[in-house]
């Protein structure tokens, strides 16, 4: 009998615990406002909170076109405020200003969305914490591998937040249990960002938190602003590469043979036994023609690069992703309010930190000048386009020490002449262009590790340089000959076998067990490039909000190493220019102790 009667109250107990915590968010203290009357008394608690939770329900998802239905505002000393923007008077938005750009830190969940809300307003909120960064950024130390904020609640505190209002009607008569759903979603972010600042300094993360952090406002600008698109030249673009894949089809017929042709039942012409897509009919149609290959990738097929039938695929392929993936899909991605492209980012998109991007993807745009000058500066402005110079060759010197190539780079030389002059035992004044493009391909290559079949590949693949095994062999034992501390380098890699590593911002990543020996070289090399240019986006986004900002000066575009800015003609863009060269160097300087950031910047009227 005792038994019983101490599970029957233990069950109890669990019931009556999970009825308070249902009791309290039912009965959570939240009052609406709607005016600036009602806001105006809990203003200097407000500015007295060290930190300040916001969130936002809109009627819609894109900024331009929806509207801030509630604001949600939590802190110490004052009961949930939920400002309804509805009724709250238009004319009245200075005091949410004046509040939201205090001193104290922000907490969002999802910093970049609400942010654009904002920007709608003139409004910046700063600094920020974002739940959501540091979650991705604590997920290579046991968090959790969803970064919602229901699995986050879950996760560092133990407590349930239920979403299923997320999707309701935001635009019309709100509900008691939207409101609710409203004032818990902000509630639970003091204690949550409570929680995770313990778990980041623990974890040696706060300094890249900060740049995450101060990235976002970046993220959020870039997404907003978003990009021009000459659409007339991307018709006339789509047109010539229609005319390219025609081309190579008519190429490929010639050994595929005349098209069976079978009308449809919608009255078009449909080719019936070709299907050059295929890699199953693309291997039987180079093995009837005496090409002998296991696999149609553009590695296998680049060692028969010298057959037409292989070029004849190579430029069919190539027009036809053109049109599929960029060509034909990108202007339907216009805003019809904006008339610009704003491409989404994910700012931590993979373990290195790198960005990540879709709709459209423009970190993936053909380099070629054709579809980059499609993208231009609308009238009266100019883009102010900047990179960093060999970032990743320059990162990798700083971690692996290597005398020789900081020494180079101190003395602001030529890092792939040097690397031609030193693998071919020749003058650095002789080495010609050839040379020169030959050693690019062996210094990007064999940085990462490169075998001497992989660098022959690359070679041809990424810089057109043709080279024998035995050269490319030459070249790769030349070059660690030439770089001994890069060679020492790999040789710890090699030995250290630890499923982590760390940026030199501190940003921790885990390998994956596919990441191989080349990706134990590239991730902290690729990933202390990202931190960099993260750091010189959040720095570049609060100069140019500043009160000395550049006249239109504004971040449109982030391309890996790659920023871009928009600015007005004439002086302006010379300051923006001078402004994000010294901004993106001096975020690399923090890093690259040893070897000097340099940034190159040009002013264009297209990308």
């Amino acid at each position: 009998m005792g038994l019983r009667l101490a599970v029957a109250i233990a069950l109890f107990m669990t019931i009556c615990a999970q009825s308070v915590h249902g009791l309290l968010y039912k009965y959570m203290e939240y009052i609406v406002i709607t005016s600036k009357e009602a806001l105006l008394p809990y203003l200097p608690t407000i500015k007295r909170a060290k930190v300040l939770a916001v969130d936002t329900e809109t009627t819609g998802l894109d900024p331009h076109t929806a509207r801030v239905r509630l604001i949600q505002l939590a802190g110490a000393g004052f009961p949930i405020l939920i400002v309804d923007c509805f009724a709250y008077p238009p004319g009245d938005i200075a005091v949410i200003k004046e509040l939201l750009e205090g001193p104290n830190v922000k907490i969002f969940q999802n910093a970049k969305f609400d942010l654009q809300f904002f920007m709608k307003w003139g409004i910046r909120p700063a600094p920020v914490f974002d739940t959501m960064l540091a979650s991705r950024l604590l997920q290579s130390s046991g968090g959790p591998p969803r970064s919602g904020l229901a699995a986050l609640a879950s996760h560092y505190l133990g407590e349930d937040v239920d979403k299923g209002e997320q999707t309701a009607d935001w635009g019309g008569e709100l509900r008691e249990a939207q409101l609710l759903y409203a004032a818990r979603d902000v509630d639970v972010l003091p204690r949550l960002r409570e929680a995770m600042v313990r778990e980041l300094y623990a974890n040696q993360l706060a300094r890249i938190a900060q740049v995450e952090f101060a990235c976002a406002h970046a993220v959020a600008e870039m997404e907003y602003n978003g990009v021009c698109l000459d659409s007339d030249r991307w018709a006339q673009l789509a047109a010539r590469t229609e005319k390219e894949r025609d081309a190579a089809l008519d190429a490929l017929r010639e050994y595929a043979g005349a098209p069976v042709t079978q009308m449809s039942l919608w009255g078009d012409g449909v080719v019936m036994n070709h299907n050059f897509d295929s890699n199953q009919y693309v291997l039987e149609l180079l093995r009837s023609h005496g090409i002998e290959a296991d696999a149609t990738s553009k590695r296998v097929l680049s060692a028969h690069a010298g057959h037409p039938l292989i070029q004849a695929i190579g430029a069919y392929r190539k027009a036809a992703k053109s049109l599929s993936s960029f060509l034909y899909p990108i202007p339907q991605m216009i805003n019809k309010k904006t008339g610009r492209l704003h491409p989404h980012y994910m700012q931590i998109g993979a373990w290195s930190g790198r960005m990540s991007c879709g709709g459209p993807n423009i970190q993936q745009i053909p380099r070629d000048a054709s579809f980059r000058a499609c993208f231009v500066a609308p009238p009266g402005k100019n883009l102010i386009i900047a990179d960093y110079s060999q970032i990743e060759l320059r990162v990798a010197a700083q971690i692996s020490g290597d005398a020789r190539m900081i020494a180079a780079y101190s003395r602001g030389e030529d890092l792939h002449a040097l690397t031609a002059s030193l693998v071919s035992e020749i003058d650095i004044g002789d080495v010609t262009p050839a040379q020169r493009q030959a050693a690019k391909a062996v210094n990007f290559g064999l940085i990462f590790g490169m075998g001497a079949a992989g660098l022959q590949q690359y070679a041809q693949q990424s810089y057109g340089v043709d080279m024998t095994l035995e050269q490319a062999e030459a070249f790769r034992n030349g070059f660690f000959r030439a770089y001994p501390g890069v060679a020492e380098w790999h040789r710890r890699v090699r030995g250290d076998r630890r499923d982590d590593g760390r940026t030199l911002f501190g940003r921790k990543f885990l390998f994956g067990g596919s990441a191989g020996l080349a990706g134990r070289y590239n991730t902290p090399v690729q990933g202390t490039a990202a931190d960099i240019a993260k750091a010189a986006l959040g720095e570049l986004s609060r100069r140019l909000a500043g009160t000395g900002a550049i006249a239109g000066a504004r971040i449109i575009a982030a391309v890996h190493d790659e920023i871009i800015l928009e600015a007005d003609e004439g002086a302006a863009s010379e300051a923006a220019a001078d402004s994000l060269k010294s901004t993106m160097e001096r975020a690399g300087a923090e890093a690259l102790r040893d070897v000097p950031c340099v940034a190159d910047v040009e002013i264009s009227q297209s990308w």
